[in-house]
């Protein structure tokens, strides 16, 4: 169907990434889910309001799509497990839910958009603008690359702009009061002048004695401290595409060949540029064709009576399109016209046009100097995939004939036999972190040493063969074993609290302008400041100094490492912030609190609405 094809409503990410501009950030990622076809069984009914199954599985294809390009090969065994599956689920089905509420939300605010700013917004829009102006080709050009119709992204535009709408009023609850704004922004900013003392601790920890309940005691309170993971050391052979690159050559043969087999891949397509005017019924339409033949300008005919508002906005031009972009009774009554000349109204699916052919194109073959590039690289391809599974093979008969090493395998390939230390499941070296190589260093058959896996396909033309060449199983350190290191972890913490102690003294002794002790001294003078938070426990002490005039103000401290030290703070000086650091800080902050509104109003619609889950269904798609 002609609607179909020039207007056939599908989702689409890239579509998204347009609308983004303009759309609320934190729902227009899936706002399609609402707008497909009804269906007579539901995923879910939001206050009797149908979100079809077609939807739901619509949203939780795309959403799959999207984490596979992102995750690459890890996708693969990730995606098997029922955890991953039942965890999409439901953030698809949470996601459809939220939009129907917004949706829902938009028409009791009686929020509505019209055609004149639709049009608008698909002229201003930055990626259909060629040289600063509207170009209809380009706007073409995108819909049929997305499959979508002009009605369909109309209507995408129209939801994207009410949600915007939406948003606004939100913005509006989530203003800031400048006065609170600018000493927020004052003391985020705020610096501090001091010194700081450092008092040692090594004197001090070799002053302290742990007595043997005391490490019993802390052993028995803490025995989960001294669990010891699961830990194995394994061989492995990392199979990639240069193993196979090195015994690959292109010839001028093979390039002259490939053309020759090949050459409707480089013969470019002819292209027909073409205008219409869309008429909804029979007599329309001979109305504007009696027009047509009495002199009327095309253009002029399509900007007035085209029901095609898009297009009609450009005298009815389509754009350059390739065959196959339009159904057949289209491009039959298309092909027929000579340049410049237009048809007779045609029926297709009923709607009657009047098509026109602006231009042609017509098909051409590339030289061959001009693709040589092209074709060795696809020659290279097939060559090194070849070649690469070849060796793939090779290497799985060698590691299955000789159990004993992957030395014959590692032949084979061409390739060194690597040796990792001991690792535990979540210390998983970078080279061997994939879920399926991981499973079976842990779980698999391998797992227990003496035996070589199967060649494991975690990416394109990547694979890894792995051998445990050792295994501890996990357990629980014995007293005896964690004996040092609690007594260490003992004297320390003695320490650090003798020392703090310490310091709480020199600091009365300071503010009674008395010299600190012998050994002790205050380093430079450091300039902290509060949102960089250099050490939290340290930053914490510094900001919360209350400063004393024309005098110096001491205070005992612990770094977040555990070290004692006196802070002498000199100076404090209110945040300096410019008008570019300002106004990105203010955006930040109204963006949290935009972001809280968002969330509050959701969970307000939630707590109102009645939501039904087909269960049926969800468990359904959850077995399949």
């Amino acid at each position: 169907m002609l609607m179909e094809k020039l207007h056939h409503a599908a989702n689409s990410w890239v579509s998204k990434a347009i609308l983004g501009a303009i759309a609320v950030s934190f729902v227009i990622s899936g706002m399609y889910g609402y707008l497909g076809s009804s269906s007579d069984t539901s995923a879910v009914k939001v206050n009797g309001e149908e979100i079809s199954q077609q939807d739901f599985q619509q949203q939780y294809n795309n959403e799959f799509q999207r984490l596979e390009q992102q995750l690459g090969p890890q996708f693969a065994a990730l995606s098997d497990t029922p955890e991953f599956t039942a965890g999409l689920r439901q953030t698809v089905l949470n996601r459809l839910i939220d939009q129907e509420l917004l949706r829902q939300y938009g028409d009791e605010l009686n929020i509505a958009v019209s055609d004149e700013q639709i049009k608008r917004e698909i002229v201003r829009t930055p990626e259909f603008q060629v040289d600063g102006k509207f170009s209809n080709e380009t706007y073409q050009l995108f819909l049929r690359n997305n499959n979508l119709s002009s009605d369909a992204y109309a209507q995408y535009l129209r939801e994207a702009l009410r949600l915007a709408q939406l948003q606004s009023a939100l913005t509006d609850t989530a203003f800031l009061v400048p006065a609170s704004q600018e000493a927020f922004a004052k003391g985020f900013f705020q610096s501090r002048t001091v010194r700081l003392a450092h008092l040692p601790l090594a004197a001090e920890i070799a002053k302290q004695t742990v007595t043997e309940e005391e490490i019993r005691n802390y052993y028995d309170s803490n025995k989960s401290a001294f669990t010891v993971p699961e830990l194995i050391k394994v061989q492995y052979l990392d199979l990639t595409p240069a193993i196979a690159e090195k015994a690959v050559k292109v010839t001028d043969v093979e390039i002259q060949q490939y053309y020759q087999d090949h050459k409707a891949d480089f013969t470019t397509k002819g292209q027909e540029r073409l205008a219409h005017i869309q008429l909804a019924n029979e007599k329309d339409a001979l109305d504007a064709y009696e027009a047509l033949q009495k002199g009327a300008d095309f253009a002029t005919v399509a900007k007035e009576k085209s029901n095609d508002k898009v297009s009609a906005a450009n005298g009815g031009d389509l754009g350059w399109l390739n065959a196959g972009d339009l159904p057949k009774e289209f491009e039959d009554a298309a092909t027929i016209l000579e340049v410049g000349r237009y048809s007779t109204p045609v029926n297709v699916d009923g709607q009657f046009h009047i098509i026109r052919v602006l231009d042609r194109k017509d098909s051409a073959l590339l030289p061959l100097e001009q693709v040589r590039e092209q074709i060795t690289q696809a020659i290279r391809r097939d060559l090194v995939s070849n070649q690469f599974y070849s060796l793939e093979k090779q290497v799985a008969e060698k590691a299955f004939e000789d159990r004993t090493s992957l030395t014959a395998a590692a032949k084979a390939a061409g390739v060194e036999v690597k040796e990792t230390d001991y690792f535990p499941r979540n210390g998983v070296p970078a080279k061997l972190n994939f879920p399926s190589v991981v499973n079976a260093m842990f779980d698999g058959d391998v797992s227990q040493g003496n035996v070589n896996s199967e060649p494991m396909n975690v990416g394109e033309q990547h694979s890894i063969v792995v051998r445990v060449v050792d295994h501890k199983a996990e357990g629980t350190r014995s007293l005896d074993e964690a004996r040092q290191e609690i007594t260490d972890f003992l004297k320390r913490q003695k320490a650090e609290t003798a020392v703090l102690a310490q310091a709480e003294n020199i600091v009365k002794e300071l503010e009674a302008d008395k010299p600190l002790p012998a050994g002790i001294s205050f380093g430079a003078e450091e300039k902290w400041v509060y949102a960089e938070n250099k050490d939290p426990a340290l930053n914490n002490i510094i900001f919360t100094m209350q400063p004393k005039e024309n005098r110096t103000a001491y205070k005992a401290a612990k770094a977040n490492n555990g070290d004692v030290m006196i802070v002498a703070l000199d100076k404090v000086e209110d945040g300096q912030v410019d008008d570019t650091l300002r106004q990105r800080f203010d955006a930040q902050v109204l963006q949290d609190k935009m972001r809280d509104a968002q969330i509050h109003l959701l969970q307000s619609l939630r707590a109102k609405a009645k939501i039904e889950v087909n269960e049926s269904f969800m468990k359904q798609n959850e077995d399949n």
